[in-house]
């Protein structure tokens, strides 16, 4: 099983580990880690790690590309580079011993020729369809003067090839998307932008995530962060936790849910509807493991299967046999 990755803003990611985070103050860090990074990233590495192969495809150009390439090539990826940027930007997490990570973005550096970008974007995706990719994934953000729209356009390519693809962004690239036959993947915060305010029921969450599944998509997941993740297709609708509180680096629980929604959905694909419950607890399991590692894009495999069986996973009544 090979994996497309699609990060429209890439980064070199910095993750420093310090005993305490203490506002106004000098603080010791007491080890750094670098490396590629991206969502996207993230998600190829994950899959990687579940067995899979990953090719990443990403926008460069300028400073630190070099420093980008050679890392996902250290990383063990195939990479498709898009030369699209004035230079690529740091992301920098401090991951305190106690208490919760944070995380300090660089903006991406501004494309020029967004439309000649889109068309070589696309020409990437549609090379590797025709090299067989089981399923694509475009996450993350858009570096300023990508189309809003393109992320819509991969995952419309993705259907007319019968390839699922996976959306996992925000903004007017998330809006853009329904529709597309993606699966969106937003958080709580993202569908209340699109679908308005939802109140406190999972049923709520339910029906909205239910509109977005549009133009042929098979799911929709929402990412409710200690809460868990509600799956949303047109079979009903389920709310799942993980079995016990986790604390670490929540950095890359996204990414891994991302990377393990699309292998399931991969398999799906080549076999039928998907076992959706089985399905979920698989992503809620990565993405709890996801939380055990300092670094985004890694996990801790053994708790990954110890919790497998473990996730609490609960049907919501009202939402099976919805029709697209």
């Amino acid at each position: 099983m090979e994996l497309l990755t699609v990060t429209l803003n890439p980064a070199l990611d910095l993750t420093y580990r310090v005993p305490e985070l203490v506002a106004g103050g000098s603080v010791r860090v007491a080890e750094v880690t670098g490396r590629a990074g991206g969502k996207g990233v993230n998600v190829a590495t994950v899959a990687q790690a579940l067995g899979a192969t990953a090719q990443a495809l990403v926008l460069v150009g300028g400073p630190g590309s070099d420093e980008l390439t050679d890392g996902l090539t250290d990383l063990g990826l195939r990479t498709r580079a898009v030369t699209a940027l004035a230079g690529i930007r740091r992301t920098i997490a401090v991951v305190p011993d106690q208490g919760d990570t944070t995380i300090l973005l660089e903006p991406g550096s501004r494309v020029t020729a967004p439309e000649e970008v889109s068309d070589q974007v696309l020409k990437e995706v549609a090379a590797a369809l025709a090299e067989g990719v089981g399923a694509v994934v475009v996450s993350g953000s858009l570096a300023p003067g990508v189309p809003a729209e393109l992320p819509a356009r991969i995952a419309e390519r993705c259907r007319e090839a019968g390839i699922p693809c996976v959306v996992d962004t925000s903004g007017e690239a998330l809006g853009a998307a329904v529709g597309s036959g993606a699966v969106l993947k937003p958080n709580r915060e993202e569908l209340e932008q699109l679908r308005g305010p939802l109140g406190a029921e999972p049923a709520a969450l339910a029906d909205a995530a239910g509109d977005l599944l549009t133009g042929g998509a098979p799911a929709c997941l929402v990412t409710l962060g200690a809460a868990g993740l509600l799956l949303r297709t047109p079979q009903g609708a389920w709310l799942a936790r993980p079995p016990e509180q986790i604390a670490g680096n929540a950095t890359g629980a996204g990414d891994a849910a991302a990377a393990a929604l699309a292998l399931g959905l991969a398999k799906g694909s080549a076999g039928g509807v998907p076992d959706w419950p089985v399905l979920l607890a698989d992503v809620v399991a990565t993405s709890a493991a996801a939380v055990l590692s300092p670094v985004a894009g890694e996990l801790d495999l053994a708790a990954r299967e110890r919790w497998l069986p473990l996730v609490r996973i609960d049907e919501l009544p009202g939402a099976e046999g919805m029709t697209q």
